[in-house]
């Protein structure tokens, strides 16, 4: 069970810390409400108080729904995209509306997963980013659901929501929906159920008390919003769900009120690279290794070399991501590939030098150290760099290099070298 630590009251207060950028997620069920009208004063009134706003939208398919009088969401991928594209623009509309008042710009950006994946389109939607918040737009972020198939989708804007907080350095991201809190129950069947204030740590105790789905317009539940966290605080950005139909829900947020549940920051956060090899790249394959590599990886990290593998799943090239999965099929850690997945599979199972032979060059890791990073951060001093105790990189034949943790390979350039 996490530390969950609740209920608490409406009266409670929170210390928030300087918050001088907060991402705020708008759910489907708000955007096409007449709440949308009444949350943008909100917005504005913050950005009034000197706080950067940067908001990721839901709704464009909802709001080409409500424009053709639909009930519910079709089940033809193609049906959903044209509402999207249909939806989109009336969306828009309305936010430029709604800030136009107040002579403020909004800047449209359109994403999917494909887009933050790759390192350097990272950077670049960071910098493009950076600029609309210097020049005073208020950037409105949403999936391109146009385009974007589910191959290329994050599933849901509440994880858009905690990789944007990435990707600006936001000091808080704020889910507002019809999703009120986390509670310890579902609260639909059990009137007893208690609301949750916090959460110091997300584990499976805490993934449990998430719901399914509820909204008949949107994609996300409590359960998603539980996986947004858990992206949000392992980069050190403490998250936060609250009822969007709450008036002044954001003032009270940003003063300190109790509201909703608030999931804390992690407490060692995971680096700029490694958090994004981690949460944001398309992971095209696997890497299967035996037990004497898995138990060498927890307890020691290093390079993940050829002998500690035995077998080689999917098409992927140099520099793509890969899981790392043990003999019981979990998967133990992320990283970027060494070789590409037909050389990989060549060399699986192999001692270092043999690779050399076979290549006629220096064996390098299939993952390198540096491009690794353990599922359970938190729980692994090696995956941040810890200390190892095995000076000479561990028993022989456990696939794992520890000596090799200064030594970088040669790899595919990745984008800006740029790290939070």
């Amino acid at each position: 069970m996490g530390r969950a630590q609740g209920p608490g009251g409406e009266e409670g207060r929170r210390e928030l810390g300087p918050v001088r950028r907060v991402v705020v997620k708008l759910g489907s069920a708000l955007v096409v409400s007449e709440s949308l009208g009444r949350l943008i004063d909100e917005m504005q009134a913050v950005r009034r108080g000197g706080v950067e706003v940067v908001i990721v939208t839901s709704g464009a398919v909802a709001a080409g729904m409500a424009r053709l009088g639909l009930g519910a969401r079709p089940a033809a991928l193609a049906e959903v995209q044209a509402l999207a594209a249909l939806g989109q623009a009336a969306l828009m509309a309305r936010y430029n509306e709604g800030f136009g008042r107040y002579d403020t710009a909004c800047a449209q950006i359109l994403l999917t997963h494909e887009d933050l994946s790759h390192r350097g389109h990272f950077m670049n939607i960071r910098h493009a980013m950076e600029a609309a918040l210097r020049m005073g737009f208020v950037p409105v972020v949403n999936e391109n659901d146009t385009v974007a198939t589910e191959e290329l989708r994050f599933g849901d804007n509440d994880r858009l929501a905690a990789a944007i907080s990435v990707v600006v350095g936001a000091d808080l991201v704020i889910l507002l929906s019809d999703v009120d809190a986390l509670y310890d129950r579902d609260p639909r069947g059990d009137q007893g159920a208690r609301p949750i204030r916090e959460v110091g740590r997300i584990d499976e105790g805490i993934r449990a008390m998430a719901g399914a789905p509820r909204s008949a317009v949107g994609t996300g539940g409590m359960a998603s919003k539980v996986a947004a966290a858990e992206l949000a605080v392992e980069a050190g950005i403490p998250l936060i769900v609250a009822p969007g139909a709450e008036v002044g829900v954001l003032a009270r947020i940003l003063a300190g009120d109790a509201v909703g549940t608030r999931f804390l920051a992690a407490e060692r956060r995971v680096g700029g690279r490694r958090h994004w090899i981690r949460y944001l790249s398309k992971v095209r394959g696997a890497l299967h290794v035996d037990a004497g590599a898995a138990a060498a990886l927890e307890t020691r990290g290093g390079s993940l070399l050829a002998v500690g593998v035995r077998r080689v799943e999917g098409h992927f090239s140099r520099g793509d991501a890969v899981r790392i999965v043990d003999p019981e099929g979990r998967e133990l850690a992320r990283g970027l590939a060494g070789y590409d997945s037909e050389t990989a599979a060549s060399l699986a199972g192999r001692h270092s030098h043999e690779v050399a032979e076979r290549l006629g060059a220096p064996a390098e890791p299939l993952v390198h150290r540096d491009d690794l990073q353990l599922v359970k951060a938190r729980e692994s001093k090696a995956a941040m760099g810890g200390s190892h105790p095995h000076p000479s990189g561990g028993p022989p034949g456990d696939g794992v290099d520890t000596a090799r943790a200064n030594t970088k390979m040669s790899r595919p350039q990745m984008g800006s070298e740029e790290e939070t």
